[in-house]
């Protein structure tokens, strides 16, 4: 079941829609300069255009807007550019770009646990996990002020044993948008869309309204903000003054999946304030102030429960309390990042709910510390990364799923939630048109006991109902450990569109004293997009 209409929802198809109509507009007023191609930033080129690019003042917030001077057309017959060389559609004039494609993702695979659907009367199982994707995306820019970005994939797929679970569990799927079953009940129907449009008026303002996501950091995980939620409406605004930046950030996220609701009560929702200040303090060192502030939408009775102070653009500027009394959810925290050699670069996290005694429940505070390097031992494009990322019990919830930091029952900082510890090594390696990416973490976090139990793991649990109130630590609950590895290996058919033939094992082993989970999944498949799809956690 789909989560009904919304004005989030009014907002997306607005963006979704009418977004090519008005660049077309746009593209009418063009001047007579040669406009650049600008592109987003993506999980496959950070490394080489953010980090081995120490001309960029500002790397926190991502995606970053850049200019790729590649991007002219290719020379060649029809068939042979748009298959290996080219978007379907290129548009390349002296003032407007445009890249549009359209996108399909098929894979079919093994996983060793099997799948049960939970649907009545439904006794056998299944082992082979697939995907079907078609959709399209479009991008481009108008002159060096605007760029924009819309997109859209319609979804059936099954999922290997531990994904699986996840979906029936949380009734969403991982990062991605609420499902309806499909079939005899092994697989789900969903789609996603996503839609974004920049303006850059000046070298010291950007605003960019979108639909999308959004990261704060420099790790492949983010204790501050990551993008392993579903996407949200946001409005953000960036003031460049040099070596300072100014990051302010609204955003609106779903409390809740609750499938029973019909069209006129819609789903409850949230607001946010995030905010961010870039400081270059020395050529090598940049350090980050950040401040999040979550505020009911509404109250129990579903009234208006928005304060005056939701509009506040200044950092630690804002009200405690929704005009009903509810206390909204402020989490502070620094991002930091130090350029150790060229192409190597070390960075931190912290982020804090309250601090208080050191064994109170109360002290609730996430630690992230990392070193990232490209060009390993001097090879072009191989790339390392090696992070280590902790969350006290208790961070990042509530007492109300109006003000936890979470959306659409995944969280908004890492996928584990809290009360944990876990190391993580990721390695990728691209040469000529092959690609490879082997990526391995440990973690150890408490689970609970029972569903009347709550250690601190789940973040959607009311922290009223916590189980361990003084002596609190790290891993409290039923010791549970995780071991998980994945390796992927490509052929790259267009690496501008990244279509690609893929293949991928992934190793997952979750073990406590009452559960041991083994999952073995394979898969193979020939896919496209460069947009990020994580099942690691």
């Amino acid at each position: 079941m789909h989560i009904p209409l919304s004005k989030t929802h009014l907002l997306k198809n607005i963006l979704q829609h009418f977004l090519p109509f008005f660049i077309s507009v746009l593209a009418c007023l063009n001047s007579s300069a040669q406009a650049p191609a600008m592109l987003l930033t993506n999980s496959y080129n950070e490394q080489r255009i953010v980090y081995n690019d120490d001309s960029l003042l500002h790397t926190a917030w991502r995606p970053m807007l850049y200019t790729d001077s590649t991007a002219a057309a290719a020379k060649g017959p029809w068939f042979n550019r748009k298959f290996f060389k080219e978007h379907l559609v290129q548009v390349r004039d002296k003032d407007f770009n445009l890249n549009a494609d359209i996108i399909f993702d098929e894979y079919i695979g093994n996983s060793k646990r099997p799948i049960k659907p939970n649907t009545p009367g439904i006794q056998k199982t299944s082992n082979t996990p697939m995907i079907n994707t078609r959709g399209y995306e479009i991008s481009g820019n108008v002159s060096d002020k605007f760029y924009f970005e819309t997109a859209f994939y319609e979804n059936q797929g099954r999922f290997g044993g531990y994904v699986d679970s996840f979906i029936r569990g949380s009734r969403v799927i991982p990062g991605q948008s609420a499902y309806k079953n499909v079939g005899d009940g092994f697989g789900f129907d969903f789609s996603n869309s996503e839609a974004r449009l920049m303006y850059k008026p000046s070298k010291y303002f950007l605003f960019d309204l979108g639909y999308g996501k959004n990261f704060i950091g420099d790790g492949y995980r983010s204790m501050l903000l990551s993008d392993w939620a579903y996407n949200y409406p946001y409005f953000k605004t960036s003031i460049n003054l040099g070596k300072f930046q100014y990051n302010f950030m609204w955003s609106q996220y779903i409390s809740d999946r609750d499938p029973t609701l019909n069209n006129y009560d819609e789903q409850f929702r949230k607001w946010s304030q995030t905010f961010l200040i870039d400081w270059k303090a020395t050529k090598h060192l940049s350090v980050s102030l950040f401040e999040t502030v979550m505020w009911p939408d509404q109250d129990s009775m579903r009234r208006s429960d928005r304060s005056a102070w939701i509009a506040s653009p200044i950092i630690f500027l804002h009200g405690s309390k929704s005009p009903a009394g509810v206390n909204n959810n402020v989490i502070v925290g620094t991002n930091l990042k130090y350029q150790l050699f060229k192409h190597t670069t070390l960075y931190g996290q912290f982020a804090a709910d309250q601090l208080g005694d050191a064994g109170s429940w109360q002290t609730r505070y996430a630690i992230q510390a990392g070193i990232r390097s490209g060009n390993l031992f001097n090879i072009n494009n191989l790339n390392g990364l090696i992070e280590f990322n902790t969350a006290r019990p208790y961070m990042y919830a509530t007492n109300s799923l109006n003000t936890n930091y979470a959306q659409l029952k995944q969280p908004l900082a890492h996928p584990r939630g809290a009360n944990f510890k876990e190391g993580l090594v990721l390695v990728d390696y691209s040469i000529k048109r092959w690609y490879f990416r082997a990526e391995g973490f440990v973690t150890k976090y408490g689970a609970d006991s029972s569903a009347a139990t709550n250690y601190g793991s789940d973040i959607f649990k009311p922290v009223s109902t916590r189980t361990v109130s003084n002596d609190v630590k790290t891993g409290q609950g039923v010791s549970t450990n995780i071991l998980y590895g994945d390796l992927r290996i490509a052929y790259i058919i267009n690496p501008v569109t990244n279509m690609r033939i893929e293949t991928g094992f992934t190793y997952r082993n979750e073990k406590s004293d009452l559960f041991n989970y083994r999952d073995r999944i394979f898969y193979i498949g020939i896919r496209m997009s460069f947009r990020k799809i994580s099942y690691d956690f």
